[in-house]
C-alpha cells in the first residue's frame, strides 16, 4: 500500500507494487494493484481515504484485508469476489458492502479480473454518511442495502454505471452529495484527528486533555459511537501505520522497526501484530510480496 495520500483527482494513480498508471490507462495490470487518494476536502473530517484495487486475470488470488480503524464502503465495479470467514457474505451477484471496523484480518478470494473501489470512513463520519453510529455496524461485513436501505441501489448505480476508470471519482462525488443524516460526535471527531496525527502513539490522558474532557468521558463517547475504546482505536491506528511501513522498512531489524513505531520491544510488537493480522510480521511481509494485501 502506498504510504502517502495523493490529492484527489491529482492525475496519476500510484499502485502497489511499484506501478504508476495514468488515469486514462484502461489496461489491466499484470499484478495486484492498489491505490488510495485523499478524499474531497469537504469530507476530510469524515473519510480517511478513497481507494481502488485491481486484481489481474491470472487465475485464483487470495487477498488479506487488514484492520484499518475505519468502516469501509466497498463497491465491485467488476464481478464480485468470494469472501471467507467473517466476510463469507461477499459473493456474486451482490456488488456493494459495508465492512465494519474489524479487529482481525480476513481473506477474500478472486478468480479472474477484479476491480473494486471504496471509501474508508472515519468513526465520526459513519453517522453523518450512513445514518447510524459505527458501534451498530461493529465488526460485521454486511450488504450495503441492509445498512442504508433503498439508498444503496441508487448509490451503487452511481458508482458502477460509467467508465470503470472513473468509478472512484463517481463514488467521491456521490458521497459529497449525500445529505447529512446525523450530526457527527464532536469529541470523537477531534480525538480521532489527534490519534491519527500521532499515528496512534498518544496516551489516553493526553488525548482526553487535547479535547478538553476527562478520560472517562472520552471513553464513554468512543464506546457509544465507535463501539471500541479510545485505546483500542489508537492501537488499530498504530497497526495501520505499521502495515503501511513494512513495505518500505528495508533491511533494518524487527526490533528497530518496533521501537520506531512506539512498541516497548520486539515481543510486544509481534504479539500485537499477530492479534490483529493473525500472522507474524515476517509472514505478512512474505505474503504481501507474493499475493497482494489491502487494508
Amino acid at each position: 500500500m502506498h504510504e502517502r495520500l495523493h490529492e484527489f483527482d491529482s492525475g496519476i494513480l500510484v499502485g502497489q507494487p511499484g506501478a504508476v498508471l495514468a488515469k486514462s490507462d484502461r489496461h489491466r495490470p499484470s499484478e495486484t494493484w492498489y491505490n488510495e487518494v485523499a478524499p474531497p476536502p469537504r469530507l476530510a473530517g469524515w473519510i480517511a481515504s478513497m481507494w481502488e484495487t485491481r486484481i489481474p486475470e491470472l487465475g485464483e488470488a487470495r487477498v488479506r484485508i487488514m484492520p484499518n480503524a475505519c468502516v469501509d464502503l466497498v463497491f465491485y465495479v467488476s464481478d464480485p469476489s468470494w469472501g471467507e470467514g467473517p466476510a463469507a457474505i461477499v459473493a456474486p451477484p451482490h456488488r456493494s458492502y459495508v465492512v465494519g471496523s474489524t479487529l482481525r484480518s480476513f481473506m477474500v478470494r478472486s478468480i479472474g479480473w477484479r476491480h473494486v473501489v471504496g471509501a474508508s470512513l472515519l468513526p465520526a463520519g459513519v453517522a453523518p454518511l450512513l445514518g447510524l453510529p459505527a458501534r451498530v455496524i461493529g465488526e460485521s461485513v454486511a450488504f450495503l442495502r441492509d445498512v442504508i436501505g433503498k439508498r444503496a441501489a441508487e448509490l451503487e448505480q452511481q458508482v458502477i454505471d460509467g467508465p470503470p476508470d472513473r468509478a472512484m471519482q463517481r463514488l467521491a462525488a456521490a458521497l459529497q452529495e449525500t445529505r447529512v443524516l446525523r450530526q457527527a460526535d464532536g469529541i470523537v471527531e477531534q480525538a480521532v484527528r489527534l490519534v491519527r496525527r500521532a499515528h496512534g502513539r498518544k496516551r489516553i490522558d493526553d488525548l482526553a486533555a487535547g479535547v478538553n474532557v476527562s478520560p472517562r468521558r472520552l471513553e464513554r463517547h468512543f464506546t457509544e459511537q465507535v463501539g471500541i475504546s479510545a485505546k483500542t482505536f489508537s492501537r488499530l491506528v498504530r497497526f495501520d501505520r505499521v502495515v503501511r511501513d513494512i513495505a518500505t522498512r528495508g533491511n533494518g531489524s524487527w526490533a528497530q522497526f518496533a521501537l520506531a513505531h512506539g512498541y516497548t520491544d520486539q515481543a510486544h510488537f509481534i504479539n500485537e501484530f499477530k492479534e490483529f493480522a493473525g500472522i507474524t510480521p515476517a509472514q505478512f511481509e512474505r505474503e504481501a510480496l507474493t499475493t497482494g494485501t489491502d487494508n
